[in-house]
């Protein structure tokens, strides 16, 4: 019964996540920019990132719920509670970094790709917007390792694997979040992190 605890704990964490990034815009944050390449979007003479809210709020309220069903059924302190917690963040702005950076620069690969390829099938690459599911599993399969590894760390014998393939399959989804916009948001934060969290909690050993 664990895994369906925290799917529907994940499924609310996703829900105020989406709502969050939706209605609070803090504004774009500036991206690293190192010997002239920029690590983020390159919009003009700038390098930018995406809103704000995208990298502080989905990691910071999945580690709290996450981490509070995990409390009440006792598998976890309060030092182990603020680590989760803060892994989480971490994992999450790196995540939404690596996507960025990465649309970036598979967009632009295959925009020079296209050229040598049927319209028919540059167009339907086009459509499913490619690029982006890409970079979604690959940041998917970090912001999995990282908070996946912190979990491990607090309890050894939880199995890496499920939570990482979880994590990478659900960020081909990212495209939703451009094709639906506000629509596509809630559908991505929802099914992401409710997928994820059943994932971890089921990957956890049998006595955390």
């Amino acid at each position: 019964m664990r895994p369906v605890w925290f799917f529907g704990l994940g499924a609310v964490s996703g829900l105020f996540s989406a709502a969050i990034i939706v209605f609070w815009h803090i504004g774009d944050v500036s991206a690293p920019q190192i010997a002239g390449y920029c690590f983020g979007l390159r919009i003009s003479s700038r390098c930018d990132g995406v809103d704000a809210t995208f990298y502080l709020f989905p990691g910071a309220l999945f580690g709290i719920l996450f981490a509070a069903l995990w409390s009440r059924r006792g598998g976890i302190g309060l030092g182990r509670f603020i680590a989760f917690t803060g892994a989480s963040a971490i994992a999450n702005a790196v995540a939404v970094f690596v996507c960025v950076w990465l649309t970036d620069r598979l967009s632009a690969a295959m925009d020079i790709g296209f050229l040598d390829l049927p319209a028919a099938i540059a167009g339907v690459i086009s459509f499913l917007n490619l690029p982006t599911a890409i970079a979604g599993a690959i940041a998917g399969a970090a912001g999995g390792v990282l908070l996946g590894g912190a979990a491990a760390a607090l309890f050894p014998g939880l199995r890496l694997r499920r939570s990482i393939i979880a994590a990478s399959s659900l960020g081909l989804l990212v495209p939703l979040v451009l094709i639906w916009e506000i629509v596509g948001v809630f559908v991505f934060f929802i099914v992401w992190q409710a997928g994820y969290a059943a994932a971890l909690a089921s990957s956890l050993p049998d006595d955390a």
